[in-house]
């Protein structure tokens, strides 16, 4: 069954990367929350996707540069540690690790703490290196490499290259470009080799829909709930 994922909250009705986007995604029951995280200067593990504050808040003011009260006062830019407090029982949180700050260590901190479940979170990123060096502090999370596989290998990979590749990188499974040169062969290869499969980068419905039903275990989506709505509606019909 795949799972839609709210992509950093339901962010086509509220701002991304916020507690009202986070919340807004439970209350609408969604399948669970993906977000991303980056150290502030005083060493807070905050939610925001850009390495500064200008697109969203259209302040060039850099996270890592910022305590968590500078950019406050620019954005309502919620600790993680917050995020995970509204997550509910039996929902699903993806957290990405942005950039190649050192991360590892606070994250690590941030979930000793927190009393939720730790089955019901996986951890992703574009940054190999980052990636990799999690294996050591999170061995029991699912850990996924972002990629757009088209244009890491050149054309679209067959499923034997995208398993050697996580395989060098400990990972336990993949974050995708969603695209229709995948198909049900080469999610169903990952499976039968125990890797996760997820989609990102659903630019429509449609996308959506196909990337559902190849199979894949879950999909970002910045109106996941409709869109699993609409997946219903058709699978069902």
């Amino acid at each position: 069954m795949t799972l839609f994922l709210s992509h950093r909250g339901e962010s086509d009705d509220a701002p991304e990367n916020t507690l009202n986007a986070f919340s807004l995604a439970m209350e609408r029951d969604s399948d669970g929350i993906e977000l991303d995280i980056r150290l502030s200067a005083d060493g807070e593990v905050v939610c925001v996707h850009d390495e500064t504050l200008e697109r969203v808040a259209g302040a060039k003011l850099a996270v890592a540069e910022a305590s968590l009260a500078e950019l406050r006062k620019f954005y309502p830019v919620p600790r993680l540690s917050e995020a995970l407090a509204v997550l509910r029982p039996g929902k699903h949180m993806q957290i990405e690790l942005k950039g190649v700050q050192p991360l590892a260590r606070p994250l690590k901190t941030v979930l000793e703490q927190w009393g939720g479940d730790r089955r019901s979170l996986a951890l992703s990123s574009f940054e190999e290196s980052t990636i990799q060096s999690a294996a050591e502090l999170f061995p029991d999370l699912p850990r996924l490499l972002l990629i757009d596989l088209k244009e890491r290998f050149g054309v679209f990979p067959s499923a034997e290259q995208v398993m050697e590749h996580l395989r060098k990188l400990h990972c336990t499974g993949i974050s995708f470009k969603a695209t229709t040169e995948a198909d049900a062969a080469f999610v169903a290869a990952l499976h039968a080799e125990k890797f996760r499969v997820v989609a990102w980068g659903v630019a429509s419905d449609e996308l959506g829909l196909a990337m559902a039903a190849l199979g894949v275990d879950a999909m970002t989506c910045n109106h996941a709930v409709a869109l699993r709505r609409l997946w219903r509606e058709c699978r069902d019909r």
